[in-house]
């Protein structure tokens, strides 16, 4: 007679508690394409960890590429006096001779008697308020823009490498991820602008969406770090945390719809952070100037066709048209990642059955976020490859303070831009995780793709800038009896005319006397100074404590009133006439009647 097997406990079956549902729905809080391959181990290996760091390297290395390696040297300024940039730096060297107050990044000796901000001239008031403290052990000319930029490119690609590891535990699938995401083509492209360079922030905060959280403890540390990566971004610029913000709250949309946390815990921590934005933004000065709107909104946008457009920057794929202004709406994709996303998507129709267990339904909140701002990336004005296709003006009449705070709406095409990036990676190592070779090597083939596309040597980086500083041993003279160092009228970019190597080296020579300016470059000015542009010299507007390097049409007016004035470097000086110290006798030498 055939033995029996003996029989197996059978478990005790337990009620399908509240609890128990709760579990399982935890079970399912990562968003898609974030249900972990079979290799993933709960503790990542040595080499997973250090794989961030390699792609940050990598990251690095790529700036030093397209030039970084010229404006890295913090005693370099000479790169940053032209442009934007000259407003970003003299926004930092005149903060850092004013005293502290509030708000913390003021500065009032900037567009004097007016005063602005770092903010305000877009200089990144955060990095300028932790550098404040060690002012006096700072050379005088010092810059961290470079720093800044070579941080942005190396967090670029740690966040991208720490993207990928949510759904690969392999270091080669992280650190080609990651570096992907450092070549994406829309960051490079904003060298004009540095404190738009921290798009890493946006990846940093698609890497929380993708994060698994599977209790409340978990998902408390999340929404911890959205509020971290909104405070930064919020130190950094104002459109930053225009992306930001409503990326966290769709992060605390998905925590709720998990069930990790409660509907009022979500929605508690959701307001937390557009709060935090707001004190952030108060206490650095972005509230001031002229107010915070601006013409150019559905001239600053985004084309249909922009994320396949490179607007000159390929060497593969050819450019299409756009509208004049509409370089602030680039997005494109590279050909890497193009490749890479048509590679996936075609992979998909043929291994369907592999994405059938995939939870798609929990990217649902951050799918819609990231397309509402695509929406508005094209403004009311939308055109296909220039041309306009539709006229959405009604939709965006009641907003008008809000779109004209927010003019450059093509720059809420980014977050689509990364999500793009990262659904190609993602779902094709999905595809591929039983063949990881096969995932290896079409990231091999994008990242080279990526960086043989990009054409580096129109970075702006790679261009010198001249500038011109004032030499005469008669300029040291000002510092003492003088207070105020002043164009007459003033020069402020977009507001009165404009000459930009006077402003500059004016500028530079009124920091280095710690004297006052009332010219320079700031995104919002106050309106009494537009008042001032073309203003004739009021009786007795002399001022003994200001030296004004005068126009040559007021020159008459200044001589008039009895000023003493002189040429100085090719300049026309004049001071009030009673002076005598030594910089007034300076300007006998070349007297101007």
């Amino acid at each position: 007679m055939e033995a029996r097997p003996p029989r197996l406990p059978v478990p005790e079956a337990r009620p399908y508690s509240a609890g128990r549902a709760k579990a399982v729905m935890s079970n399912l809080s990562p968003p898609a394409l974030m249900e972990p391959a079979p290799t993933t181990a709960s503790t990542p290996s040595r080499a997973s960890r250090l794989a961030p760091w390699v792609a940050a390297l990598g990251g690095l290395g790529w700036f030093l590429w397209l030039g970084g390696g010229k404006v890295l040297p913090p005693t370099r300024i000479d790169w940053m006096m032209r442009e934007d940039w000259a407003g970003h730096i003299f926004g930092w060297l005149f903060y850092r001779n004013a005293p502290w107050g509030l708000p913390l990044s003021a500065s009032p000796n900037q567009l004097h008697p007016y005063g602005t901000s770092v903010a305000l001239t877009d200089g990144n008031p955060l990095v300028a308020v932790l550098l404040k403290p060690f002012e006096a052990l700072l050379p005088a000319d010092f810059q961290y823009t470079g720093l800044w930029l070579g941080l942005c490119f190396a967090l670029m690609g740690y966040f991208g490498a720490r993207l990928v590891r949510e759904v690969s535990s392999r270091p080669e699938h992280q650190v080609l991820g990651g570096l992907l995401f450092a070549l994406a083509p829309p960051m490079a492209a904003r060298f004009g602008h540095p404190t738009l360079c921290a798009h890493w922030l946006l990846v940093a905060m698609l890497w929380l969406h993708l994060r698994d959280a599977p209790e409340a403890g978990a998902a408390r540390r999340t929404l911890a770090l959205a509020a971290l990566f909104n405070a930064v971004g919020a130190g950094t610029h104002p459109y930053l945390v225009a992306m930001l913000a409503p990326l966290a709250v769709a992060l605390a949309v998905r925590l709720a719809l998990g069930r990790v946390l409660g509907w009022g815990a979500a929605m508690v921590a959701a307001v937390g952070v557009v709060l935090l934005d707001v004190l952030v933004f108060a206490l650095f000065g972005y509230f001031g100037g002229s107010g915070l709107g601006a013409e150019g909104f559905g001239d600053f946008s985004a084309d249909l066709a922009t994320l396949f457009n490179p607007m000159g920057w390929s060497r593969l794929l050819p450019d299409l048209r756009a509208a004049p202004r509409q370089g602030e709406g680039f997005g494109y994709l590279g050909a890497g990642a193009l490749l890479l996303l048509a590679l996936a998507l075609a992979s998909s129709a043929v291994r369907f059955r592999a994405l059938r267990a995939v939870p798609w339904r929990r990217g649902v909140p951050l799918a819609v976020v990231v397309l509402l701002m695509a929406i508005y990336a094209l403004s009311w004005r939308v055109t296909w490859m220039g041309r306009q296709v539709a006229d959405l003006g009604a939709l965006y009449e009641p907003f008008s303070r809000l779109t004209a705070a927010f003019r450059s709406s093509g720059r809420f095409v980014w977050p689509l831009c990364y999500l793009l990036v990262a659904g190609a990676v993602l779902l094709w190592l999905r595809l591929w995780r039983e063949r990881a070779w096969a995932g290896t090597a079409a990231l091999v083939v994008a990242v080279a793709v990526q960086a043989y596309d990009w054409r580096a040597q129109r970075s702006p980086l790679h261009r010198p800038t001249p500038f011109r500083r004032l030499q005469a041993p008669e300029w040291a003279e000002l510092k003492g009896p003088y207070q105020h160092l002043a164009l007459f009228p003033p020069h402020v970019q977009w507001v009165c005319r404009y000459d930009e190597p006077v402003v500059n080296a004016l500028g530079y020579l009124a920091y280095r006397l710690e004297l006052t300016f009332n010219s320079g470059y700031a995104s919002r000015t106050p309106p009494e100074l537009a008042r001032e542009c073309n203003a004739p010299l009021r009786p007795g507007g002399v001022d003994a404590d200001t030296a004004y390097v005068v126009a040559p049409e007021h020159l008459a007016s200044f001589l008039r009133e009895g000023a003493r004035c002189g040429m100085l470097e090719g300049l026309p000086v004049c001071v009030a006439g009673h002076r005598t110290d030594a910089f007034a006798r300076a300007l006998e030498r070349q007297p101007l009647r």
